[in-house]
């Protein structure tokens, strides 16, 4: 029998990598530092719209003073200093509604962020770096089926 030759394959390489290491990406915590950026673009035009009549009637007194206000602010004040008012929500614990609508806009996020108008007043969104990327307007947050996410009030 004859015997096989075994060859020994060499991987050829074009360019030979720089460095030693794989470099990382930075901070993944740094927009902590940025101050917020808005993206209207991404608002849904049909549930708990920007768009509506109720929220264009309260837009230019109450809505643009918050966001204006908050730009003067990092992202660390606004999510971790000021977090009873300002917080990120599990999609889970959204309504029904609100969470097939993240379906049908692709959407593909763990949780949102829910910021604080007034007390009944939110904005919804979620992050993409430091830009805010508005989804709803949400007018009626309290105990109810009809908001973004029910708030069940302690001790009642």
């Amino acid at each position: 029998m004859a015997e096989s030759k075994k060859r020994v394959k060499q991987v050829r390489q074009i360019e030979k990598p720089k460095g030693n290491s794989i470099g990382q990406g930075g901070n993944p915590d740094q927009y902590y530092s940025g101050h917020p950026a808005w993206n209207f673009a991404s608002c849904d035009k049909e549930n708990w719209s920007i768009y509506s009549d109720e929220v264009r009637e309260i837009f230019w007194d109450e809505i643009l003073p918050h966001i204006q206000g908050w730009e003067t602010q990092t992202w660390k004040e606004i999510l971790l200093d000021s977090k009873k008012q300002n917080h990120s929500i599990d999609v889970t614990k959204l309504n029904k509604k609100a969470s097939k609508r993240l379906v049908e806009l692709y959407v593909e996020a763990e949780s949102l962020v829910s910021l604080r108008l007034t007390g009944a007043h939110r904005i919804y969104g979620y992050m993409k770096e430091s830009v805010f990327n508005i989804l709803w307007i949400d007018l009626d947050h309290g105990d109810n089926g009809t908001c973004v996410c029910q708030s069940h009030k302690k001790h009642t």
